[in-house]
């Protein structure tokens, strides 16, 4: 391999490690920094009757029709270990004069054959002069 080609390889390995790592950076791995949620309540208004963490995520994409101002909305299901498993749901471009993005956290873990809701947590990031501008736990005015 010639130094030439060498360069080009390694230039683009950095790159794509530069876009990689922020990505991963971004995603929240803790409890820090959410409102934590009552899971009961949170599963009632939902109407989640399912228990596995993909079918789960699936419930909370259908559920979440509203589109008016959406620029984007994603879940991510994680697994950590092998018996647990976290959702991250995130709407961003809210039809709301004050929140402009909501992102819930849901952590999951496998007990007795089944997989359980253990912890709930919420983060917003307000409209422009509305208050915080990046995921906090706080309310937007």
């Amino acid at each position: 391999m010639n130094k030439s080609t060498l360069a080009r390889s390694l230039f683009f390995l950095g790159a794509i490690a530069c876009i990689q790592i922020p990505a991963a950076v971004s995603q929240p791995a803790t409890r820090s920094g959410y409102e934590t949620i009552n899971v009961k309540q949170f599963v009632a208004d939902r109407k989640i009757t399912v228990s596995n963490p993909k079918d789960i995520a699936a419930k909370l994409f259908i559920l979440d029709r509203e589109s008016e101002g959406r620029k984007s909305d994603g879940i991510l299901v994680e697994y950590p270990a092998r018996d647990t498993a976290a959702i991250l749901h995130t709407v961003v471009g809210l039809a709301d004069d004050s929140v402009a993005g909501m992102r819930h956290r849901i952590e999951l873990r496998f007990r007795q054959n089944k997989w359980e809701i253990v912890w709930i947590g919420r983060q917003s990031k307000c409209q422009p002069n509305r208050g915080h501008q990046n995921w906090a736990a706080g309310r937007c005015l």
